[in-house]
C-alpha cells in the first residue's frame, strides 16, 4: 500500500534535468490511489505526449512506478525517485541517478480510489482512478483525466478529440461483476485488482 500522503491528484510545476534543460510548460497529471497510478503528460503543441498506468511501490523515501500499460510504449527503464515532502501539498522528486528533479503540488481531490480492470472477453487491461472531483481512465493508447462539476468532463487526454467529452459513470464497481464503462463502449470489464 502507498502511504496516504501520496494519495490524490498531483500536478507538476517544473522538471530540471542534470544536463541543464528544464520544462515548466508540460501539463502533467499524476493521480495516485492506495495502490495504482495514472500519469499523463501533454507538452505544448501536443507533440510527444506520454502516459503510463500501473502499480506504485513506496519504500521509505523511494517511490517506484511499475507501469502495466504505457503510451506510446513500455520501456525497460526503471522509473523511480527519491521523494521529499516539503509540506502536505508540495512534493520534491529526485531521480535515483540524480538526472532530474521534479516539483509537484497537490490539487484538492479528496480520497482517491483505484481499480485495475481486465476485459471480460479479451486480454486488455485498464485502470480507473476516481475521487469526488477527479477521475482518470487508462486503456491502450487512451489516457484521459476528467473533472466533475455537475458531470464528468474530460479536461486532458492523450486523444485530443476526447477533451470536452462528458461521461456518466455508475459507481461503485463491484469485484466479480461484469460491466460496461462509458469510456469504452461495447467492451465489458471485471475488476481484477
Amino acid at each position: 500500500m502507498v502511504p496516504k500522503a501520496y494519495e490524490g491528484l498531483w500536478r507538476r510545476s517544473a522538471i530540471r534535468r542534470s544536463n541543464g534543460s528544464s520544462d515548466l510548460t508540460t501539463q502533467v497529471w499524476w493521480l495516485q490511489s492506495s495502490r495504482y497510478h495514472i500519469d499523463l503528460r501533454i507538452p505544448l503543441g501536443r507533440v510527444g505526449i506520454t502516459a503510463f498506468a500501473g502499480e506504485t511501490v513506496v519504500d521509505g523515501d523511494r517511490c517506484e512506478w511499475r507501469p502495466a500499460i504505457a503510451y506510446p510504449a513500455l520501456g525497460d527503464e526503471l522509473d523511480a525517485g527519491w521523494m521529499r515532502f516539503d509540506d502536505a501539498d508540495h512534493l520534491h522528486e529526485t531521480g535515483l541517478d540524480h538526472s532530474y528533479e521534479e516539483d509537484w503540488y497537490r490539487e484538492p481531490s479528496g480520497a482517491m480510489d483505484g481499480v485495475r480492470l481486465q476485459q471480460a472477453d479479451g486480454d486488455a487491461v485498464a485502470f480507473l482512478l476516481i475521487s469526488d472531483q477527479w477521475m482518470a481512465w487508462a486503456c491502450g493508447n487512451e489516457f484521459t483525466v476528467y473533472r466533475r462539476d455537475q458531470q464528468w468532463t474530460a479536461i486532458a487526454s492523450s486523444i485530443g478529440a476526447k477533451e470536452g467529452c462528458i461521461v456518466t459513470l455508475d459507481l461503485p464497481l463491484r469485484s466479480g461483476e461484469t460491466f460496461e464503462l462509458p469510456m469504452a463502449p461495447g467492451k465489458f470489464w471485471r475488476v481484477s485488482g
